[in-house]
């Protein structure tokens, strides 16, 4: 009996002088051991090439986002009518400053004869403001755009032309907040039905979601009776199919003579 009891004993004393020496390597690493990985450094915000100070200043009330049909925010209209285009980074950080509903102001260049503006820089209501920072381009670069897709139907009433930034009309904004695009040619051919307060019933691929819906039509009309198939406005150019025999022809080319 007395031999058991020394044994428990000392195989009590082995359990706690090992924890204890667990405890203590614990403490030691956590003083001087392997510490956590620091926090990556914020990047650096780049300055702007360009002082925008000197361009005209446009201040309003944001209504809407515009969308590209692949769901990029290529511009914002106000409340006075004024759609503002900006490049594809300031679209890409506006949600950040800006929402629906809030006052902005704008440093770009203002249409001649059309109520667009250019945007260069953009501030917010809560003194938040962002700006290109490369230098302006010759020519916009162009917008991603779903040539496939889900259908995403429109119907409603037409609120304004939508235009692009040089001034051509390339679709109609609804009351709704849809943007629809139907290409330059589409509208000059269908003006008549894509006029300020008339309805329109359109289809094609495009988005939906929190920012708003944008669509490339395929078909539209006054009504879905008296809709119309047309080309959209991202359809390739007319040509050879891939993997037909005439799909490598350069034409003017030695091949294609």
């Amino acid at each position: 009996m007395d031999i058991h009891r020394r044994s428990s004993c000392r195989l009590l004393a082995g359990v706690l002088v090992a924890g204890s020496l667990a405890a203590g390597g614990a403490h030691a690493a956590g003083k001087g051991g392997a510490q956590p990985a620091p926090a990556a450094p914020a990047a650096a915000q780049v300055a702007p090439v360009f002082d925008m100070s000197p361009l005209p200043v446009t201040t309003g009330l944001m209504t809407q986002y515009i969308l590209s049909p692949a769901g990029q925010l290529s511009g914002m209209l106000l409340a006075d009518g004024t759609q503002v285009f900006f490049s594809h980074d300031l679209g890409e950080q506006l949600p950040a400053i800006a929402r629906p509903g809030e006052q902005v102001s704008v440093n770009g260049l203002k249409g001649i004869g059309h109520p667009i503006v250019r945007a260069y820089a953009v501030t917010g209501p809560r003194g938040r403001r962002i700006a290109d920072v490369r230098p302006p381009a010759t020519a916009p670069m162009p917008l991603d755009s779903p040539s496939i897709g889900p259908d995403v139907p429109v119907d409603g009433t037409i609120l304004a032309p939508l235009y692009d930034m040089q001034g051509g009309v390339q679709g109609v904004i609804m009351r709704d907040h849809s943007v629809v695009y139907v290409g330059e040619k589409n509208a000059s051919r269908l003006v008549a039905w894509l006029k300020p307060g008339a309805t329109l019933h359109a289809i094609g691929t495009g988005v939906t979601g929190d920012h708003g819906t944008a669509i490339n039509a395929r078909e539209i009309g006054p009504d879905v009776n008296q809709a119309i198939h047309v080309e959209p406005a991202d359809a390739p150019p007319p040509g050879a199919f891939p993997g037909s025999a005439g799909y490598d022809v350069i034409p003017g080319g030695s091949s294609g003579d």
